[in-house]
Order: structure tokens, then C-alpha cells, then sequence
């Protein structure tokens, strides 16, 4: 039973931060019918943006308060929401300056030009920040508590409650607001909301822009628990996020968010079950393997939905 604690426990954290990349990857996706390789920079873009703020300058030379306290939340809240908002405004400029002029090319004109961002990211980052950039510790807190036996980091919980209640809040927006009918429309068919009315480049801009918040927001909090950044942190966190989507689905915007669960539940269950056996190096080779059997048997993913088109 404590097995199955922890193994539910490690994925609910590691949730924390895959889901609002995934969900980021899943919005573009819906809006701009593009998978875009470039989410995992424009999150550590927001994760250095935050780290300067911090480092070189502390939030004093921005609002007259104190310097940022690694110790108090609270005094964290302007540097991550300065790293989101650059994000947030990159995001919304890429889709306002790149993608508006190529809305009608195929995919895989769209995928190639999230791959060149990702490298003129990787080059503009250094120019940026300098080579070398020294982190500060932004956690919430280095305090862990015990929880049935399991030392947990409380920076990971915080970031779980907090990912948990931003993830709750887009998809009450999205079923209940104009733009959230707004952005339905557009995923269900651009050309066809263009004509009823629906501003589709407002949409499709402020959708590349809340992405871009999302990704930062993972990277400031997955950087800040691992204890490294740099411009390769966030890949493992892409891929996986790419994986999830996968496996939940592309066709809806819960199903990649259950297949990152489902995903972290297999990195957490099955170097477990291999251990004995001296294979636990192999788990997410063998998770990966399972999620190419899966999507052969459902190639639209768990809770996806073959599209038909009518002629």
C-alpha cells in the first residue's frame, strides 16, 4: 500500500509541472493546428527572465521592496510574473509576426518553423543573459514535510496546487467565457468562425501568448526544484509533454493532461516493478514502447476522436 502511495504521490508531482506544458503544447495545437517544438524555450526563456530579475537586479530596482527572501513566497510572486509576461508577449509576437503570414500553409511548414524558434531562442538566450548566468535559488521554500513516511519538498506541493488551480481556471474559461467560445471555434474550424464573426488572429495571438506564460511557468518551477538551469533544461519536459499528448489524444484538451498523469504514473511504477530485476535504467524505454503499443491500437490516442470530414 505505501508502494502505491508513493508511486501516485511522485506522479501527482511530477504532474505538477508536465501538465502545464502539455496543456500549452495542446492550445497551440487546437488553435494554430500546429505542434510547436518551440514551448520548451519560450518556458526557459521566462525561467531566465526570472533568474535576472532575481540575480542581477532583485525585485528592489523594479518596486522599491525589499530583495526577493528565498524564504517568503510571497516576495517570488513579481519575478515569476515578469518571466511569464515576456513569455506571454514572445508568445503573442510569434504568432503576430510569424505565424498570421504561414496560418494557411501545411503542418509541416508550421513544425519547421517552431524548430527554427527553438534555435534562434537557444542563440538569443546567451546573447541575452551572457554564457553564463548564476541562478538563484527561487524556490518557495526549502522546507520538506513528511507524509506517511515520505519526505516530500513543499516547493513541489505549492507548485502542484498551484498548476492544479491554473489548469481548473483555464478550463472554466474556455466553457464559460467569449474568448474560451472563441478559441472552441477555432479549434473546431478556423475558416468557418472567421466568417461568423470570431476574431481569429486575436485568438490564435492570445493563444501562443497564454502558452508561452504556461511554459514559463514550468520551467521557473521545474528548474528551481531540479536546482539547474540552462537552455537544455526543459527537454525532457517537452518530449514527455509530446508523449502525453500522444497518448491522451490531441482532439480534446483533457486527454493529454490525463495521458501526462498516466505518463508520470509509468515513469514512477515501472523502474519499481524492474529494480529487483537489476532493469530499472530500462523504465522509460519500456514506457515508451507501451505508449507506441497503445497509440498502434488507438493511433488517435486514448481520448481522441478520428476526425470526419464531410464532403
Amino acid at each position: 500500500m505505501q508502494a502505491i502511495f508513493n508511486i501516485i504521490l511522485n506522479a501527482l508531482i511530477s504532474f505538477s509541472f508536465l501538465s502545464l506544458a502539455t496543456f500549452g503544447i495542446v492550445l497551440i495545437f487546437k488553435t494554430s493546428s500546429t505542434t510547436n517544438f518551440a514551448q520548451g524555450m519560450l518556458g526557459i526563456l521566462g525561467a531566465y527572465t526570472t533568474s535576472y530579475i532575481i540575480d542581477q537586479k532583485g525585485v528592489s530596482d523594479f518596486t522599491g521592496l525589499p530583495s526577493v527572501n528565498i524564504n517568503n513566497p510571497l516576495s517570488l510572486i513579481l519575478p515569476i510574473l515578469g518571466g511569464m509576461l515576456v513569455s506571454f508577449i514572445f508568445g503573442y509576437l510569434i504568432d503576430a509576426v510569424i505565424f498570421r503570414k504561414s496560418k494557411f500553409t501545411n503542418a509541416a511548414t508550421k513544425q519547421i518553423i517552431t524548430m527554427g524558434l527553438v534555435i534562434g531562442l537557444s542563440g538569443l538566450i546567451p546573447v541575452i543573459f551572457g554564457e553564463t548566468i548564476t541562478r538563484a535559488s527561487f524556490k518557495f521554500t526549502d522546507e520538506t514535510i513528511q507524509l506517511l513516511g515520505l519526505g516530500i519538498p513543499l516547493h513541489r506541493i505549492i507548485t502542484l496546487i498551484i498548476s492544479g488551480i491554473i489548469i481548473l481556471t483555464i478550463f472554466i474559461v474556455l466553457k464559460y467565457t467569449k474568448w474560451g467560445l472563441g478559441v472552441r471555434s477555432v479549434a473546431s474550424n478556423e475558416r468557418i468562425a472567421g466568417l461568423m464573426g470570431v476574431n481569429t488572429n486575436k485568438i490564435n495571438a492570445l493563444s501562443w501568448g497564454i502558452a508561452g506564460a504556461l511554459g514559463a511557468l514550468s520551467a521557473i518551477t521545474y528548474t528551481a526544484a531540479i536546482s539547474s538551469l540552462s537552455i537544455s533544461a526543459m527537454t525532457d519536459i517537452q518530449i514527455n509533454a509530446f508523449y502525453a499528448s500522444i497518448l491522451g489524444g490531441f482532439q480534446t484538451f483533457y486527454g493529454p493532461l490525463i495521458g501526462a498523469f498516466i505518463l508520470n504514473i509509468g515513469q514512477s511504477a515501472i523502474p519499481m516493478l524492474l529494480v529487483n530485476y537489476g532493469l530499472a535504467q530500462w523504465g522509460n524505454t519500456i514506457l515508451y514502447l507501451i505508449i507506441m503499443l497503445v497509440v498502434l491500437i488507438k493511433p488517435n490516442g486514448i481520448f481522441g476522436k478520428r476526425i470526419v470530414k464531410k464532403v
